[in-house]
C-alpha cells in the first residue's frame, strides 16, 4: 500500500503532491551531503546562507498549511 491510499488528494493535485515529495526528497539529501562536506571540511556554511534556505522552508509550510485548511 502506497502512503497517499490512505487519504483522498484530489486528481488536480495529484501530480503536485507527487513534484513536492520528489523535491522535498532531493533537498533532504542535497541539505545531508552539504553537512557531510562542512563537517568533512571543517569549513560551515555562513550562518546567512543557512537562514534564507530555513525562510524558503518556511514558506512552504506556510504555503501547505494554508492549503490544508
Amino acid at each position: 500500500m502506497s502512503s497517499n491510499d490512505w487519504i483522498n488528494i484530489p486528481a488536480k493535485q495529484q501530480p503536485l503532491i507527487n513534484r513536492l515529495h520528489d523535491l522535498m526528497t532531493d533537498a533532504v539529501a542535497v541539505a545531508a551531503a552539504i553537512t557531510d562536506n562542512a563537517i568533512d571540511d571543517s569549513q560551515p556554511i555562513p550562518p546567512e546562507l543557512a537562514a534564507s534556505f530555513e525562510a524558503n522552508f518556511q514558506s512552504i509550510i506556510t504555503s501547505l498549511t494554508r492549503a490544508a485548511q
